[in-house]
């Protein structure tokens, strides 16, 4: 079955609201495209205290109370990994760990050492999962990467003798048994077996056809090509695994479907391409031919509380997985947004109510 959200054009760039608490007994449900075109997405969470994945108090205690009383998540939130369900692992280089977030058991957890104890590390970047639920962390003051079991052990680590300089986003093919790098200060990718040894590089610098600028991120399509954040050109390169290139788009700019400081690239699993833009505190949202389809965002600041759904303050990483869950680091706000692509198998789990679809007074 085909999901797309081509139709979104340019629509509905900003959405800013406040609260997201029920009023008159109806819940108020947030969602892009705004206006009377069909909801695409829609805003689900945010994760900033303890208190918002404890779930020790009430939503109305939270409206009155606000969430900064819990205590803080995060310090300086950098990366974001999607497990696949809602869970989800954030790297803080200022609490120098990796944040584990598990919403269904209510549990803030971090990566451990062997012996039990917490891991720490030098400059946490990037952090990924695989499959069978392990995942791997990029360090850049270390040039190397840290992999992880599934019961979150932190058991090896790689690429410390490759020459990574910088290395920040990866990508992990399942298939191929393949793990690629962001190896930002060498403006390439690195590709590693599963033992952790450097097979190739792919690029160079430059702004031509597969060559990069500060290369800061990537995900892989279903069919494993390589969907690469260029982020000093600008602009997202897909390339063949080998390194061929297939084509490239974005531009440096405001316009809709340009970037002025992008951040981060995810891919879901419905064709899409989310891009954080952190200059402009937006993310925005390509098909895999590149053809634009919405811009989600504005510039809010967190106050006393106050969360506003679509507000961002300086996003950096970002997250998808296949069933359209997207997990975005809002970070001089220090929390973490949850969006979810509105499919036809979520609708029919979640189906929109009469009145639900809130719209500000001021855009009626």
């Amino acid at each position: 079955m085909k999901y797309s959200i081509r139709f979104f054009f340019i629509f509905g760039a900003l959405f800013l609201l406040s609260g997201c608490a029920v009023q008159g007994g109806i819940k108020q449900r947030y969602f892009w495209p705004i206006g009377g075109l069909e909801p695409k997405i829609e805003y689900i969470d945010f994760y900033q205290s303890d208190r918002d994945v404890k779930h020790v108090e009430s939503a109305f205690a939270q409206a009155v109370l606000g969430s900064e009383l819990g205590k803080p998540l995060f310090v300086s939130p950098h990366g974001i990994g999607s497990r696949g369900d809602e869970v989800f692992a954030v790297t803080d280089p200022g609490l120098t760990k990796v944040v584990i977030i598990d919403p269904p058991k209510g549990e803030i957890r971090q990566l451990k050492n062997p012996d039990g104890e917490d891991f720490f590390f030098p400059s946490p970047m990037a952090v990924i999962y695989r499959p069978d639920g392990g995942g791997y962390v990029s360090d850049t003051k270390l040039g190397a990467i840290f992999r992880f079991s599934a019961n979150e052990v932190v058991n090896q680590k790689i690429g410390e003798d490759a020459g990574l300089n910088r290395p920040n986003g990866m990508a992990y093919d399942a298939q191929k048994h393949l793990l690629y790098v962001a190896d930002t200060m060498n403006h390439q990718i690195a590709v590693f077996d599963d033992e952790g040894t450097l097979l190739r590089r792919i690029g160079k610098r430059g702004n031509g056809e597969g060559e990069f600028n500060f290369p800061l991120d990537l995900d892989l399509t279903a069919d494993g090509d390589l969907v690469i954040l260029d982020s000093l050109n600008a602009r997202v390169q897909i390339l063949h695994s080998d390194g061929s290139f297939v084509r490239m788009f974005g531009e440096r700019g405001t316009a809709a479907g340009s970037f002025m400081l992008p951040k981060g690239v995810a891919l879901d699993g419905f064709g899409h391409i989310y891009v954080s833009d952190g200059q402009a505190h937006r993310f925005v949202i390509f098909d895999l031919q590149g053809n634009y389809l919405l811009s989600i965002g504005a510039h809010s600041l967190v106050i006393d509380g106050e969360i506003h759904p679509g507000g961002l303050d300086l996003p950096k990483g970002i997250a998808a997985d296949p069933d359209g869950r997207i997990f975005i680091v809002d970070s001089l706000n220090r929390m973490v947004h949850r969006y979810q692509f509105v499919s036809e198998a979520y609708l029919k789990q979640h189906p929109i109510h009469k009145g639900e679809k809130f719209i500000p007074a001021e855009l009626r």
